[in-house]
């Protein structure tokens, strides 16, 4: 009896294996990771049975495939969250919606270190979920301006791009779903090519951060994130319809997503967009040739399998872009009289034709993403990208037609990217090739001459943590190559016929600089943190300020480079204090930044360029040290359960200490405050009502007689926004939002627009916005 036991109990140790072998282990177990106030978790460590682990994406969810019927263990962990433990039962594909409730202590480590945007010191802001929907149809520069220490500078109400601590364009890096926006960013006029419906995150990184992003983020970095494919749900989407009084127009935006059935690893996701928008108009008059066209679109896969994930998306922008023709002047009299009237001399019908001068612009994103997830603690990321930016720009002609460019350049750009993340480090390789291609035949001289750029970069960032005390330390190496090839004037040489003789230039620069970051984030009390970050960040000069010499159509200036410029270097010193406690959030950002070299366009109001096209203002690029510092304030007080108050507040100085002077184009102090009272429940946020001030200064920190106009008067505007959520059956969501800019129509002009010496800026506009969600 007892060999019979013995017979049977070695049977079923040898067969069991051989058994569970036989079993065909499919099951597959998701789940949604959310804090206790329900917003989804990023990198939440999920770990299971065998040490199998995951982490969470955007969205929240992570996925195990491949599991046997059985009882599993399953632990979550994350940075300023409690961890949390479960046992699993699974006998068939499992769905699970999981919390974590936040420690005390680390809670402001959450945003920091937990997605490591940024850096654990570094200042970083991002719009709410309530902002990015007011937002919306706006631009990107426009939705950005909502965070304090950022501002505006374009041309107009239609091409705007961001400053950011009074720095934009070249010194600002934007991340297009994770890829370095390569355009022909240099002008003030050449608005960011993004559509802001693909975002679901918009966010500013403060601070030099020229380790993590690369050379020219010597102001800062703005992230671009769409929402992860939800692949928990075989079909989902969201459209957004919106109508404007200013500019009789609209919007429209729609995006679809789900999975592949017969392949539950494999996400999809297409989305759209398209605008119309006449001529807008200031209080008194129209704005002619004001116009907007858009259309956009985009596509993404995401397909994971084992440790590994594999994303591809593309996206292609598209506008049309009208340039208001009274700054098309045509003899310096014309121009001085203008700029003393203050605005057009002459009367402009409303219209949705855009004419010359104008802009047509299209981008062209693709990406592939690999990543390979080793353990918890470490991961390898391979991303490539391509871009191609076409940029045809549009003058009156005496001759030609208008339909044929004045400028026709087309930018390509390619990157490779190579990081590895290990728990407490990232080390990373990255490359830049630029090929930028003036088109012939447009019968001129192109302001910037044809380049090719090529561009390397190492990096390491390090961090440490030791209770309450977090720091961090980065180090990186760029070289870049510059050719050149293009024909410029020979200014002391004029042909019998009278036209400038023209040459072929040909030129190479090659520049190479260092970047480092320090930083720390020490937890003084569970309710204030401090956070401190220094950064030595560089840019080599753009063509156009080494070369360019000739009339700018876009922005109605001629611009003159110098080929000797030198590298900018800055050295940028921020502090942020977070006071948080339950009904009082307060963020103070304190800054300086000593910018070696520092190039800037001067306007020269001593002299003005006539030619064939007209007369026109004249900007210089020049070079010398500069200090900027300043500070931002960010408020939001709890007045009662449903009343709610913020506000924010930047100031900045910029001065030229090379020659003890200011520098132009700095953004004055500003000031915005707004009250909001929740009408429903917190169960539906976006049900409110809210009334904005905004308040800017008059820049009185300039030199006299630098400009061709002094800084206009300060000015106030009054805002009001109302806002409807409807919850649907079946998780499906309506919003309505009605809202009114420049509720008192007044007629004001801002320093940092280029168009300010000869209009105003938007009068009132009444803004309808439906969205719907599925």
């Amino acid at each position: 009896m007892r060999n019979k036991a013995m017979g049977l109990l070695l049977g079923l140790l040898f067969c069991t294996p051989l058994l569970q072998a036989q079993q065909k282990c499919t099951i597959r177990m998701s789940g949604v990771v959310k804090s206790a106030q329900g917003e989804p978790l990023l990198d939440v460590i999920v770990r299971t049975e065998g040490n199998r682990t995951a982490k969470t994406d955007a969205t929240g969810r992570f996925v195990f495939n491949k599991l046997c019927a059985g009882s599993y263990p399953l632990s979550l962990s994350r940075l300023g969250f409690s961890s949390e433990s479960y046992t699993i039962i699974l006998s068939r594909d499992t769905a699970l919606l999981l919390t974590m409730d936040p420690d005390a202590i680390h809670i402001q480590d959450v945003e920091i270190i937990g997605q490591q945007q940024g850096g654990l010191s570094s200042s970083v802001h991002r719009l709410s979920a309530q902002q990015i929907q007011e937002n919306k149809g706006q631009t990107l520069a426009e939705s950005l301006s909502d965070i304090s220490g950022v501002s505006t500078i374009g041309m107009g109400n239609s091409i705007v791009k961001p400053v950011i601590n009074g720095l934009h364009s070249n010194r600002i890096l934007i991340m297009n779903n994770g890829v370095r926006q390569e355009g022909q960013q240099w002008g003030v006029e050449h608005a960011p090519e993004i559509d802001p419906f693909i975002a679901d995150r918009l966010e500013v990184i403060k601070g030099a951060q020229g380790v993590r992003y690369g050379a020219d983020a010597l102001g800062g970095v703005v992230l671009v994130t769409p929402a992860g494919i939800n692949m928990d749900k075989a079909l989902s989407g969201n459209f957004d319809l919106l109508g404007r009084s200013n500019g009789r127009g609209g919007m429209m935006q729609g995006s679809l997503e789900g999975i592949v059935k017969s392949i539950p690893q494999l996400g999809w996701r297409v989305q759209a967009s398209a605008k119309k928008i006449g001529d807008y108009e200031t209080p008194d008059y129209v704005v002619g040739n004001t116009g907007v066209e858009e259309l956009n679109y985009s596509g993404a896969l995401t397909y994971k399998w084992n440790k590994n994930a594999l994303e591809a998306f593309y996206s292609h922008f598209g506008t049309t872009l009208g340039i208001f023709r009274g700054a098309h002047i045509g003899t310096v009299a014309d121009i001085e009289a203008r700029i003393a009237h203050g605005r057009p001399f002459e009367e402009y019908d409303f219209s949705y034709t855009i004419e010359a001068p104008r802009q047509r612009v299209s981008h062209e994103l693709a990406k592939l993403k690999w990543t390979h997830t080793f353990n918890a603690d470490r991961s390898l990321d391979v991303q490539y990208g391509f871009q191609r930016n076409h940029r045809r720009e549009y003058d009156v002609r005496r001759v030609e037609s208008d339909d044929l460019p004045m400028a026709d350049m087309v930018l390509s750009a390619q990157t490779l990217d190579v990081v590895l993340k290990q728990k407490n480090s990232s080390f990373g390789v990255q490359s830049l090739i630029q090929i930028n291609n003036n088109t012939p035949g447009t019968g001129t001289t192109p302001i910037i001459p044809n380049f090719d750029s090529y561009n390397l970069g190492l990096f390491a960032i390090h961090q440490f943590h030791i209770g309450r005390l977090h720091a961090e330390a980065g180090g990186r190496y760029d070289f870049k190559y510059l050719d050149v090839a293009g024909y410029r004037y020979r200014r002391d040489a004029v042909n019998e016929d009278g036209s400038i003789e023209q040459y072929l230039l040909t030129d190479t620069r090659r520049f190479h600089n260092a970047s480092g970051t320090v930083g720390v984030l020490y937890h003084m009390t569970p309710r204030l943190s401090w956070k401190s970050n220094i950064g030595l960040a560089w840019r080599a000069p753009s063509a156009n300020e080494l070369y360019s010499d000739g009339l700018h159509h876009g922005s109605a200036t001629y611009e003159l480079g110098d080929q000797n410029l030198r590298s900018e270097k800055g050295l940028k010193w921020i502090n942020t204090l977070i006071w948080n406690t339950d009904r009082l959030t307060v963020t103070a950002d304190l800054y300086a930044q000593l910018l070696y070299d520092y190039i800037y366009a001067q306007p020269n109001p001593d002299s003005v360029r006539q030619t064939i096209r007209g007369t026109f203002p004249l900007f210089v690029s020049q070079q010398h040290d500069a200090l900027f510092y300043g500070a931002d304030l960010k408020l939001t007080y709890q007045l009662t359960h449903k009343l709610q108050y913020e506000a924010t507040a930047s100031l900045i100085r910029a001065k030229n200490i090379m020659l003890n002077t200011y520098l132009p184009y700095i953004p004055s102090d500003r000031f915005q405050q707004g009250i909001s009272y929740a009408w429903l429940g917190e169960d539906q946020p976006h049900s409110y009502v809210k009334l904005v001030h905004r308040f800017v200064a008059r820049q009185s920190r300039y030199e006299a007689n630098s400009d061709y106009a002094a800084p206009p008067p300060a000015y106030h505007l009054i805002d009001f926004v109302a806002s409807k959520q409807f919850d649907l059956a079946s998780g499906r969501q309506f919003n309505m939002l009605f809202s009114v800019d420049n509720v008192c129509n007044t007629a004001y002009k801002d320093y940092m627009d280029r168009l300010r010496y000869f209009t105003h800026q938007m009068g009132r506009n009444f803004n309808l916005k439906l969205s719907y969600q599925f």
